[in-house]
């Protein structure tokens, strides 16, 4: 896999799972990386963990303005992007009648409108260095589901905005596609897998019979934003094992 010396990468919801050890592979190229979160003891964590090349900024993604300070700070540091990688997600299992208009709005300001406003405000600095943007969707969107109602269609429209801005933004040189994880190892899925019946179920129809782990995703992630990957874009590559295949 190639190395990414000299470019900056960054990593939104890069202090825990995906999105740490999808820093800790790019550090392992080469990259400098900036990682973003709410949480500034996890971040100050993660850094102090992966070292040096680890920039972090706190801040919530979800929130108005947050997503132009993030990249602001970003170029103001190390002036130049060459990857963005949506990572920070949100999501709540359940059926839609116990659903509250918060947790829709958490999910989708979280899942999908911080995604498209950090597009937009990186844009201009990818175009420079005709970069690559990686999203990070879920089998969730491409397979029916009880309960994920809200989850599974944000990111149905993080899919479809990646089709999208990777028709858009092609011509600048930028490419746009997304990672779909099926169930990994991670906090996000603390109730999946503290549910036996259901986990058992998860892996019986996973034909590599287990769990992901936040490596294996990131490995992914890893050769979306490459230049091996130079010739593809808007597509959604599934990392979940077959998963419903």
């Amino acid at each position: 896999m190639e190395n990414f010396e000299n470019k900056v990468v960054l990593i939104t919801g890069g202090g825990t799972g995906i999105g740490k050890a999808t820093a800790s592979a790019f550090i392992a190229k080469g990259a400098t990386v900036v990682i973003t979160g709410r949480r500034q003891s996890v971040l100050e964590e993660t850094s102090q963990e992966l070292g040096p090349q680890v920039y972090p900024i706190v801040g919530d993604v979800s929130k108005k303005g947050g997503p132009a300070r993030i990249v602001e700070e970003t170029i103001s540091k190390f002036g130049r992007l060459d990857v963005l990688v949506n990572n920070a997600g949100t999501g709540k299992m359940g059926p839609l009648s116990e659903t509250s208009d918060e947790d829709i709005e958490s999910i989708y300001r979280t899942n999908v409108f911080a995604l498209l406003a950090l597009v937009r405000e990186a844009t201009v600095h990818l175009a420079n260095s005709k970069g690559a943007v990686v999203n990070i969707s879920s089998v969730a969107a491409q397979g029916m589901m009880p309960a994920v109602a809200a989850y599974a269609s944000s990111k149905a429209a993080v899919e479809h905005a990646t089709r999208l801005l990777a028709a858009e933004l092609g011509p600048m040189g930028i490419r746009v596609n997304a990672v779909a994880p099926g169930l990994t190892n991670t906090d996000i899925a603390a109730d999946v897998k503290s549910n036996e019946e259901m986990l058992g179920m998860i892996i019986a129809q996973t034909p590599m019979g287990r769990l992901g782990e936040p490596k294996d995703i990131a490995n992914v992630v890893l050769l979306m934003s490459g230049s091996g990957a130079g010739w593809i874009t808007g597509q959604s590559v599934q990392a979940g094992g077959g998963f419903l295949l």
